[in-house]
């Protein structure tokens, strides 16, 4: 199965890339620059190779990674996913999108913002209307992630309209050493899910703490 992280150069794009490839995937990194989408994609294939992999991630256009995938996770600032998704949602048809996105902003602490639709993952499937919107790796902290030494030991809430792409998705996660993924049900669920990562953020800073993540016990 193909995986494409469209805007794949950041740090999100970073952890899912090589350790997706270790999990026996192939992979895609998408960029608006295709010439940062090979850079990246070498970078990431050195750590893979170190690490005992395939070194075969390849990079390019956030278009091209569109068509040919499976399933597209979407690693775009969240400025930016409503008009990237837009202009390829042709490209995106029919296939299975990840929506990682969480609207916020940032004043004396971090702020949930979601659109008018309820949650971006709620508006990414008003766009989207012919894929399969699957909300994961919200709470994901995005440098801890791209740490190749890092253990994780984290649980993925993951929320569908669609049960047969949300299992798909659940499978994919539980492939990622550390990771466990958690039925979180439909998309009316998505702003709960979203609005955890600024209170995440919130309780670091209060107490003192960095990059934290979560583990439902």
């Amino acid at each position: 199965m193909r995986i494409a992280l469209l805007g794949g150069t950041g740090e999100l794009g970073e952890g899912l890339s090589f350790r997706l490839k270790l999990a026996g995937y192939e992979v895609i990194v998408g960029s608006r620059d295709e010439e940062k989408a090979k850079e990246r994609a070498e970078h990431y294939n050195i750590l893979v190779k170190k690490m005992g992999g395939v070194p075969d991630i390849q990079g390019m256009t956030n278009e091209r990674a569109a068509e040919l995938a499976d399933i597209v996770v979407i690693t775009i600032p969240w400025r930016h996913t409503f008009d990237t998704v837009e202009r390829l949602r042709e490209k995106l048809k029919g296939k299975i999108v990840v929506s990682p996105i969480v609207p916020m902003k940032f004043e004396r602490e971090a702020i949930y913002t979601p659109p008018k639709e309820g949650s971006a993952a709620l508006k990414l499937a008003k766009i989207l209307k012919e894929s399969r919107v699957v909300v994961a790796f919200n709470n994901i902290p995005a440098k801890r992630f791209a740490d190749p030494e890092e253990e994780l030991g984290w649980d993925v809430i993951v929320c569908s309209d669609d049960e047969d792409a949300k299992k798909t998705v659940m499978d994919m996660i539980s492939k990622i050493k550390g990771l466990r993924a958690l039925d979180g049900g439909s998309l009316k669920n998505s702003a709960f899910v979203e609005s955890l990562t600024p209170f995440l953020i919130n309780l670091a800073k209060r107490n003192e703490m960095k990059d934290i993540s979560m583990k439902f016990l």
